[in-house]
């Protein structure tokens, strides 16, 4: 069964135990309820692809029944403390319950239907999604499993009712004094409500509640969140004191061992974590009553720290995340699906012109589970640049599972990219053209290739510069992905500012990351001279970038979310940011603070508007 075709039978099969609970809620008889299960059978079949030659009528009327009775067995009545009014099986001589009169192994029971896997916590859903909200002030809660109600609030969290969810689970928690470790998923679900309806004070306050539990395994539980919330604001001290008290509470706690090396990951102490992941490993393995063989891969595969290792962990989180991962693993291997226009514009053949059609309609919908669907349905949308550089972009937004799961997710997607720029160029014998940027369809390949040399630039830096310069001397020459700044200082990097120079030099009155890029080569070259007018005229032009250069302890500038402001404070952070370290390290810094430069301007200079290189989020 594909993804689309499981996603259309989980939804059927939600509307059908819906429809299911509202007629038994309503208080029909087992009897009528299992007719009118027969009259809705036929949806479920062709859901499931059952030719209709195959629906005979005892087929249908023996699946009925079996149904009928999982899903009536599996229903809480809230008139009956939200436990089932079971409908006991027949006895294979007694009289079958479809009401034929014959004996039930001679009726419905001859034909073995497989169940469905209706659970009361299934069932229970759809109860509390049919009661009004007066009705669910008024739950028995403390009569009811909390982790059914964990389940039920999870649901409504993924339906985009995260309000609801809180309702419900805080209505729980003031009795905190009598539930006990049987809790634990329901306060995990209410702390995910509390991030999805942005209450941050809430989610401390019923952490601070959690950790004064009288139940021990809860206030562990309240001291693993507070040791995450710590973790990620950076404040370690405080992580690890908050990590040993959950230990001293439950210290044979399987989850404990997760948490410990995320911590470490976090601080940066990798060797240290992969210690700890081998301890709880061996430990972990000798449980007699438990497998925690999932468990143990996801701590090695977190130490691992290799892309491999991050991405293995991908199916054993939750969330968009995990679903596009899975996705991404169904694409076959790279395919020319391209020709090429005039000689110099990629152009997507029909099928693939097609799919990006589609693509574009999902993106503007903005629908990001049928996206994630549409990206594991349709094999050929690993063969589209567009749809490539649109999920490179969409992976920065997901939220993370894992440390670096998201990074290695991108990573990938952008190795899928550069292999399938390798064939299709190749394919076209396209290789040494040039792809302009005015065409529409040239531009997903060149924003992918910007996109990997920054993902790879510091561990493959070599394979980059070769990647970079193919982009700015031959494919992209006008450089419109402005790999020309990154292009020059590189080349200053690796002792070749003759080079640097020659990139420069087709760029005039550019901006002031080429302009001061200029004066590195120069000065990297020997060219002092030439090094000094350049230097003189970058800082003319933009003085704000010498002086963040020349700063003890800059303070770090607001940034306008839509981009770099030329002239502005940002624009000169940023160049530092990247850059301060090769002015060091080439001696470039020490003798531009020796020249005299021309005073500055006394009227103010007004700055250019924002350059706009943030992309719009797709979803």
């Amino acid at each position: 069964m594909t993804i689309l075709e499981q996603q259309d039978w989980q939804d059927t099969l939600d509307s059908f135990c819906h429809a299911a609970a509202r007629q038994i809620l309503a208080g029909i008889s087992f009897a009528e309820f299992r007719l009118r299960t027969e009259g809705m059978l036929p949806v479920l079949l062709k859901t499931l692809d059952v030719p209709k030659s195959s629906q005979t009528t005892e087929m249908v009327r023996s699946m009925a029944t079996q149904v009928a009775l999982e899903i009536w067995n599996a229903t809480p009545i809230p008139e009956n403390r939200f436990r089932p009014r079971k409908q006991a099986k027949p006895e294979r001589n007694a009289p079958c319950l479809c009401g034929s009169g014959k004996k039930s192994k001679q009726c419905c029971a001859a034909i073995d239907a497989p169940p469905l896997g209706i659970s009361e916590e299934i069932m229970l859903t759809q109860v509390l999604a049919i009661m009004p909200a007066k009705k669910l002030a008024e739950l028995p809660l403390l009569e009811l499993h909390p982790e059914s109600l964990a389940l039920v609030a999870s649901q409504w969290i993924n339906e985009e009712q995260p309000k609801k969810a809180v309702a419900l689970l805080e209505k729980l928690f003031v009795h905190i004094d009598q539930l006990d470790g049987r809790a634990e998923l329901a306060a995990d679900t209410l702390l995910n409500a509390y991030l999805e309806v942005n209450a941050p004070r809430k989610k401390q306050k019923f952490i601070d509640a959690l950790k004064a539990a009288p139940d021990k395994a809860l206030r562990s539980a309240g001291w693993q969140r507070q040791t995450t919330v710590h973790s990620d604001r950076g404040n370690y001290a405080d992580a690890w004191i908050a990590f040993r008290e959950a230990q001293r509470l439950t210290p044979n706690e399987p989850a404990l061992s997760h948490l410990e090396v995320l911590v470490l990951l976090s601080e940066g102490r990798r060797s240290e974590a992969q210690a700890r992941a081998r301890f709880w490993a061996a430990r972990l393995s000798r449980d007699p009553e438990y497998d925690h063989s999932d468990l143990i891969r996801l701590l090695h595969d977190l130490a691992d720290g290799s892309d491999a290792g991050l991405l293995r962990t991908l199916p054993l989180g939750r969330g968009p995340q995990a679903d596009l991962g899975e996705a991404i693993s169904h694409w076959p291997a790279p395919a020319c699906h391209y020709r090429l226009s005039g000689g110099a514009e990629l152009t997507p053949k029909k099928d693939l012109s097609e799919l990006e059609l589609d693509w574009m309609e999902l993106v503007e919908e903005g629908d990001l589970e049928i996206a994630i669907l549409f990206l594991g349905e349709e094999p050929l949308a690993g063969q589209s640049f567009r749809i490539l550089r649109d999920v490179s972009e969409m992976i920065s937004a997901l939220p993370e599972n894992l440390p670096g799961s998201g990074d290695a997710l991108s990573r990938q997607v952008l190795e899928r990219g550069a292999a399938l720029r390798q064939v299709v160029l190749s394919k076209l014998k396209a290789l040494k053209k040039e792809l302009p940027w005015g065409f529409l369809d040239n531009r997903p390949l060149l924003t992918l290739v910007s996109y990997c040399v920054e993902a790879f630039i510091v561990t493959r830096p070599t394979e980059m510069l070769d990647l970079m310069r193919w982009s700015v001397n031959v494919a992209n020459p006008t450089d419109n992905t402005g790999l020309r700044e990154v292009l020059i200082h590189a080349l200053v990097a690796t002792d070749l500012a003759d080079e640097a120079i020659a990139i420069a030099a087709r760029y005039p009155n550019d901006f002031a990351s080429t302009e001061y890029g200029r004066v590195l080569a120069f000065f990297a070259a020997g060219r002092l001279d030439d090094a000094e007018t350049a230097l003189k005229a970058a800082a003319a032009r933009s003085p704000k970038v010498w002086k963040m250069l020349h700063a003890t302890n800059p303070k770090v500038p607001r940034f306008n979310p839509r981009g770099i402001t030329i002239g502005g404070d940002d624009e000169a952070y940023d160049y530092r940011k990247n850059h301060l370290e090769l002015w060091r390290s080439t001696g470039a810094l020490k003798w531009g603070a020796a020249i005299k430069l021309p005073a500055r301007p006394t009227a103010k200079l007004k700055t250019a508007p924002p350059v706009d290189n943030k992309q719009k989020p797709l979803f």
